[in-house]
């Protein structure tokens, strides 16, 4: 005869509930607007940042990555919102719609906060962002994708780089084919 005992213990081995699978889309910015989807990430102590600037038809305008060398993740996630504003207005683009999967990143921006380290960084970002007309949002890894993909080329080649539309690898493009048709990617499962 079995007991269960697990009261005993003052334990449950009940199942937690899982939140319920979510679909994430990749939306398109207004018209006269440029999305900038960044991420920065730290792999084995190494940083590294990329990130995709996309007109509001969805079309590719810039892809970038590039390394840092070693800093903590949230450095590398501002520092990823920082080179993608400078590259788009290098670009003459305006109007931007910033969005990061780094739901701390966007708070120390809008919000205030975070370590001394990071203060610098938070005030070029204020400096360049006119928060009457642009807009920084968090996004899902999985609606994030293009960013995330460029990951790897951040780590593999170690140096800074751009695709301009004509030479985003096909990889890239498929990804951005299915962003721009609004193709939703399930969170959760």
């Amino acid at each position: 005869m079995m007991r269960n005992i697990t009261p005993l213990f003052g334990i449950s081995l009940t199942t937690p509930s899982l939140p319920p699978p979510v679909l994430v889309y990749w939306r398109t910015p207004p018209e006269g607007f440029y999305k900038v989807n960044i991420d920065g990430c730290v792999k084995d102590g190494f940083a590294s940042r990329r990130g995709i600037i996309r007109d509001s038809s969805g079309q590719c305008v810039r892809a970038f990555f590039s390394s840092y060398g070693e800093c903590p993740i949230l450095e590398a996630e501002l520092r990823a919102i920082f080179d993608g504003i400078i590259i788009a207005q290098r670009l003459v683009l305006s109007d931007l719609w910033i969005e990061s999967d780094s739901t701390l990143a966007i708070h120390c921006i809008t919000r205030g906060g975070g370590h001394w380290s990071i203060q610098v960084t938070l005030r070029h970002i204020r400096h360049l962002l006119t928060f009457d007309r642009d807009t920084i949002s968090h996004i899902y890894r999985e609606g994030n994708k293009v960013a995330d993909l460029l990951a790897s080329e951040g780590w593999d080649h170690r140096c800074y780089f751009t695709y301009s539309t004509q030479d985003l690898p096909r990889r890239y493009r498929s990804l951005v084919q299915i962003d721009r048709h609004e193709i939703p990617t399930v969170r959760g499962l």
